[in-house]
């Protein structure tokens, strides 16, 4: 009987640690009370304490569950509704140094994006410093005052968004007023009015088909409203995020909030 060669050996080996690592997984990620956990918090989601005590009770049952770092996501936001903002903030620090992987990188992505709702904060802070000395905005970020700067790009490594835009019915104010905004988070940069946003209420995809992809990955079609995108585990389409596929849900999300799909 023929050998396998070293290298064709070797393959064989990263195979079969590849199919153990993914049954270990499937059989770790607990989809049913995952499942139970969203439709609590659908059904009732100004109960934050309700909903709170039962993320803490998922993680203390699911330790080493692949999905708790959903779980933490709807934490953190049910923390943020509860006026919790300090806890929610330590969640999300912990969730933007996570390590690799599909879902911890969907958990990283939404802290990133609430990360730079705050520090869109400390630049219109910034900004009304300046202000109440020039009477006016300034026409670059640029021109801040270089000893009390704040963050000049957003967390995802890109510059702000900064404009005058003065009052439409008002000619020759443009330096009264301005838009801010990230480039990842357009028109939901600001952090007060993203905390009020109904959960999920920017996810509009809807998964139609399982795919295979390659290196023995699988990927969803979406319909995105009109359109339709085919998204990998771990990768994206604009906003969208694919994080996980199981043998029951689907699970996305985009810079602010999770959603839980049933598998097509």
């Amino acid at each position: 009987m023929n050998r396998p060669r070293l290298g064709e050996r070797s393959r064989w080996l990263l195979l079969i640690w590849a199919v153990a690592w993914w049954s270990v997984t499937a059989r770790a990620a607990d989809e049913d009370a995952l499942l139970e956990l969203w439709k609590q918090h659908l059904a009732t989601p100004e109960d934050h304490e309700a909903v709170l005590k039962a993320c803490s009770e998922f993680a203390v049952e699911h330790a080493v569950d692949p999905l708790l770092p959903i779980v933490r996501g709807l934490e953190t936001w049910h923390k943020l509704r509860a006026g919790r903002r300090s806890e929610a903030l330590q969640g999300m620090a912990t969730d933007a140094t996570a390590p690799a992987g599909a879902v911890h990188d969907g958990a990283r992505r939404i802290a990133l994006g609430w990360i730079t709702r705050v520090d869109r904060e400390q630049v219109a802070a910034a900004l009304q410093v300046y202000y109440r000395k020039q009477v006016a905005y300034p026409k670059s970020l640029d021109q801040l005052p270089a000893d009390a700067r704040p963050p000049l790009n957003d967390r995802f490594g890109k510059p702000w968004n900064y404009k005058l835009t003065g009052f439409a019915k008002v000619p020759g104010f443009a330096d009264q007023k301005y838009s801010l905004q990230s480039a990842a988070l357009g028109d939901t940069s600001d952090f007060k009015a993203a905390v009020q946003l109904p959960y999920a209420a920017r996810i509009a995809a809807v998964p139609v088909q399982i795919l295979a992809a390659p290196g023995n990955t699988q990927a969803v079609k979406f319909n995105l409203g009109g359109s339709a995108a085919v998204v990998g585990v771990g990768q994206s389409a604009g906003d969208l995020y694919l994080a996980f596929v199981g043998a029951k849900i689907v699970v996305v999300c985009d810079y602010t909030h999770w959603k839980i799909l049933s598998r097509p």
